[in-house]
């Protein structure tokens, strides 16, 4: 089998305007796939239109289950018979699905149905998920027991990282695990950089004499968030050189806005910026700063630290934790233990030391990031030998 010839349709539970670490991958991966066969992306309606992001795929939508998240949608394709028409009649060789509940479910029933392989890929952590918003044990441990059975059932199980692959374990699965990397969309050439540069300083009136630390992402309590603005608080009681900006929305936006008032910045030193959908104006932050601060035990393998890596950014991280895989201390990023007073040493202690965030920063750019043009061709390669397997062990003759 021509691996670039192979149809996949990719299923989220979730999916543009909405803008997260998996959304991003599973576009990317339609993306390049699109350019040599047909690929779809199947996912729930959502209240909101996506008005900043060209999609130039199939994109699926089946009918969905309201939740009280206003941003989210839980898939009813099961339910859905257009959506199952469309996907039947572009003759797919494999599903992928990158969530193990409503659209995972549906790819294990209706794949079997079609006799084609099912690849899952473990991206989150379910557990701490469920227990945040739940604050029951019992209910995380139900959840929990629900995905180890979901990737009992799949063809081929992935993890993002080898860290993600361990949580999976903890979990009670058993079976094998195959780790397939997340890339980077944010390869910029240095001719354009200059520009990207100076139009995100000025939209964003970020000073040139200051010490601008960096996060992008969910504003979501348990990336650490707190933990951010309690080592910016320490910093600044010693001098008033750092300046922190914060790119991003979440649910706990608004509660974690008032933390940061309470512990009374002077004006500028916190900014809150919102969102930032546009590929070159977000290259442009990654440039106008100086450190990308994501101390997040949450996440398995950020693609923002994978971004700021391919812009020269170096990352500081929490020791230890699943985002900490991709950097090695000192030498393509900076790790610290989990709490304000090390971090804040740590922080000293980088931009104390002369040419220390360059030399990082390079080698970040150098050794981190892979192009998602070079991971797809990796999928692929691994979808065909999903393929030839699940055929064989069926007897399926290969067409």
């Amino acid at each position: 089998m021509q691996p670039d010839k192979i149809v996949p349709i990719e299923l989220i539970d979730n999916y543009f305007p909405i803008i997260d670490g998996v959304v991003h991958t599973v576009h990317n991966y339609a993306l390049e796939m699109s350019k040599t066969s047909d690929v779809a992306v199947v996912t729930p309606k959502t209240k909101k239109k996506n008005e900043d992001i060209e999609i130039p795929y199939k994109v699926i939508y089946t009918k969905r289950y309201p939740i009280p998240f206003p941003e989210y949608s839980l898939s009813a394709a099961k339910l859905d018979g257009k959506c199952k028409a469309e996907i039947k009649s572009m003759n797919p060789d494999i599903f992928h699905t990158h969530s193990p509940f409503w659209v995972g479910g549906f790819a294990l029933s209706y794949g079997k149905k079609l006799g084609v392989p099912v690849v899952s890929t473990f991206h989150s952590k379910y557990y701490d998920d469920v227990l945040n918003i739940t604050k029951s044990k019992l209910i995380a441990n139900i959840v929990k027991n629900y995905v180890v059975n979901h990737y009992n059932r799949a063809d081929s199980v992935w993890a993002c990282s080898h860290g993600t692959a361990e949580t999976l374990r903890s979990y009670g699965y058993k079976g094998d695990i195959f780790v397939m990397e997340n890339g980077s969309a944010m390869q910029i050439p240095d001719e354009k950089r200059p520009a990207l540069e100076a139009a995100a300083r000025a939209k964003f009136e970020i000073p040139k004499d200051k010490r601008v630390i960096l996060f992008v992402g969910h504003l979501i309590k348990h990336k650490n968030l707190p933990l951010i603005l309690d080592t910016v608080r320490l910093l600044c009681n010693e001098c008033d050189d750092y300046r922190l900006l914060i790119a991003g929305t979440g649910y706990d936006g608004e509660e974690i806005k008032k933390y940061a008032d309470s512990l009374g910045f002077s004006d500028g030193t916190v900014r809150f910026l919102g969102r930032v959908y546009e590929k070159e104006l977000l290259a442009g932050l990654y440039l106008c700063s100086d450190l990308f601060f994501f101390p997040s035990v949450y996440d398995n393998a950020p693609l923002v630290v994978r971004e700021a890596a391919a812009l020269s950014l170096p990352s500081l991280l929490t020791e230890g934790s699943n985002s900490a895989e991709a950097v090695i201390k000192d030498v393509t990023g900076f790790t610290a233990k989990e709490n304000a007073k090390d971090m804040a040493e740590e922080i000293k202690r980088i931009f104390d030391t002369p040419g220390l965030l360059c030399k990082v920063g390079a080698e970040a750019e150098r050794r981190i990031p892979k192009t998602f043009e070079q991971i797809v061709k990796a999928v692929r390669e691994k979808y065909a030998e999903v393929i030839e397997k699940y055929r064989s062990d069926k007897k399926i003759n290969t067409p």
